[in-house]
């Protein structure tokens, strides 16, 4: 059975006052950049969750048309990303996945290795319920969440994730990543985050 990722990328870009996944991060966009390292990870298809207001700009001919991605309209994206989540994980339930992995669209410096290495822990720990990345102790996306989850997942609302779930009666049936680099996590909400990414890439 399929491991799919779940592709957030159906926010309104409040904080940030235009679309950021548009935002130019040297020859790319900054919401082409963790889906242009997902498609080459162990992942067999990505899920990009869109909103109807999105005409995908940001989103490079190549990678529309790539074997791996899946681009879905979510139709009650206004009610925040636990409606996008739920899109996706409809789709990959449909889709008979094993398990997805969620990432965020504006987390620029995620790694491959970070998501293969996800893959491959579930394979040692194939009663895991989650693989969960942790930076300072805090589980951040990259996700993973295996099938038997799905229907907790579902029952998120509001413009929340799924890290409250993980913190409580979860915590115990699954995986911790710890992350070193704060960079990895890091993820650009506003126009501060903007500048500082740019920097850091200079």
């Amino acid at each position: 059975m399929p491991i799919i990722g779940i592709y957030l990328a159906a926010g309104k870009s409040r904080r940030m006052g235009q679309n950021k996944l548009a935002l130019p991060v040297g020859k790319m966009a900054l919401g082409s950049l963790a889906l242009d390292t997902a498609v080459q990870s162990k992942l067999d298809v990505i899920c990009v969750v869109t909103n109807a207001d999105d005409e995908l700009s940001w989103m490079p001919d190549q990678l529309k048309s790539h074997e791996k991605c899946k681009i879905i309209t979510c139709p009650d994206a206004d009610e925040g990303q636990s409606a996008s989540l739920r899109c996706g994980i409809e789709y990959a339930a449909e889709s008979g996945a094993s398990a997805i992995v969620v990432l965020l669209a504006d987390q620029p410096f995620l790694t491959i290795r970070m998501i293969d290495e996800m893959v491959s822990r579930l394979k040692l720990h194939p009663d895991s319920k989650y693989i969960a990345t942790s930076y300072n102790g805090t589980m951040k996306p990259p996700i993973l969440f295996t099938r038997e989850l799905f229907p907790t997942l579902l029952t998120i609302r509001g413009d929340q994730g799924a890290r409250n779930l993980l913190r409580g009666v979860l915590s115990d049936e699954g995986k911790q990543l710890p992350c070193e680099d704060a960079r990895l996590v890091f993820d650009v909400d506003n126009p501060d985050d903007y500048a500082s990414l740019l920097s850091l890439l200079e």
